[in-house]
């Protein structure tokens, strides 16, 4: 066996214990919810014409899908968006990605266009606040930091819009408004759960394929591109890849905040910066941490299903807390 691959072999281990454990949290949050489903009577789930049966497979196992495929997205999302900016408060919620999606589905619900064009619209003004803030920081050669900043100040805008709209929606447009806001499951379908887990598995085998330019950026854009890494391709590339991935999931289930903030930071603590293990275990713990809030928002108010976006929100709070602290460390150092 080789150094090399001796040295990467704990990661790999690492990483195959991640994925044990979304499997098993999968099916425990496949046992729970408010319908009273027993392992122990499991061919009453297999019975087509049962209750268990339409409780089990047509409401808990798309909802379960989505949240690894949701989960893994925005985990991914996180990490891409971390690296190329080299900044750990980079995320799709921080950068104004997710709320620019939300409300790309906002107006189409007020427009009262069918349900089919949710999607396309949160992937116009996902895309559409990437770019601006890509390009107005290339013009006006903004750092990395001062990027992330105006990414937040794009959330605060487009939260500004969102809540605007709200107020002036109708009653039925509202009521999808509110649930995109507060992020969910519930409304999971099959369809919607295969589309993002194609689609994320579409994106990672060409963010894995960039593994190498995207972990030299790690070490500055100067070196980087000494190394014959296309800086510039790369980052717009990997910056669409993530917008897509963050769109499609918050036109699914609505603004799901801090997963993309959380699973990288475990991530960088587990396998370091190497982009092959980085990505994979933040995709992976990000359906870690969304199975683990999709769990509790079932088990927290008994017969009710909380919205899972507070849940999320609710833990990834302590890594809002730990990035900023550990980024003045930094500083210090």
């Amino acid at each position: 066996m080789s150094k090399a691959r001796t040295k990467s072999l704990p990661k790999g281990l690492l990483v195959a214990f991640a994925i044990l454990a979304v499997v098993v949290l999968f099916v425990v949050d496949l046992c729970v919810g408010p319908a009273n489903i027993k392992l122990s009577n499991f061919s009453a789930v297999l019975d087509p014409d049962s209750v268990e049966h339409i409780a089990f497979f047509r409401m808990r196992m798309p909802a379960a899908l989505m949240a690894v495929g949701a989960g893994m997205s925005l985990g991914l999302a996180g990490a891409v968006m971390q690296t190329i900016l080299n900044n750990p408060l980079a995320s799709p919620f921080t950068l104004g990605v997710s709320s620019a999606a939300s409300l790309g589905a906002a107006i189409v619900f007020v427009m009262a266009l069918p349900m089919v064009f949710v999607t396309g619209g949160a992937l116009v003004l996902a895309l559409l606040s990437v770019l601006v803030i890509f390009a107005v920081g290339k013009y006006i050669e903004m750092s990395n930091s001062s990027l992330v900043l105006a990414g937040i100040a794009l959330n605060f805008l487009f939260d500004a819009f969102l809540s605007l709209i709200q107020y002036r929606a109708s009653e039925e447009s509202l009521s999808y408004i509110v649930f995109w806001t507060m992020g969910g499951l519930t409304r999971a379908s099959y369809p919607q759960a295969w589309i993002l887990l194609s689609t994320f598995v579409v994106v990672f085998a060409v963010l894995l394929r960039n593994a190498w330019n995207l972990t030299a950026l790690k070490f500055g854009e100067a070196r980087a591109e000494a190394l014959g890494v296309k800086v510039g391709r790369v980052k717009i590339l990997s910056l669409v890849l993530a917008s897509i991935l963050t769109a499609l999931a918050v036109s699914f289930c609505g603004k799901i905040g801090f997963i993309g903030l959380a699973a990288p930071h475990l991530a960088r603590r587990l396998v370091s910066e190497d982009q092959r293990f980085y990505l994979t275990s933040s995709a992976i713990l990000g359906a870690m941490i969304l199975l683990v809030s999709s769990i509790l928002s079932k088990l927290i108010v008994p017969g009710v299903v909380v919205p899972i976006g507070i849940i999320s929100s609710i833990i990834g709070i302590p890594f809002l807390v730990y990035a900023l602290t550990s980024q003045r460390r930094q500083r210090a150092v």
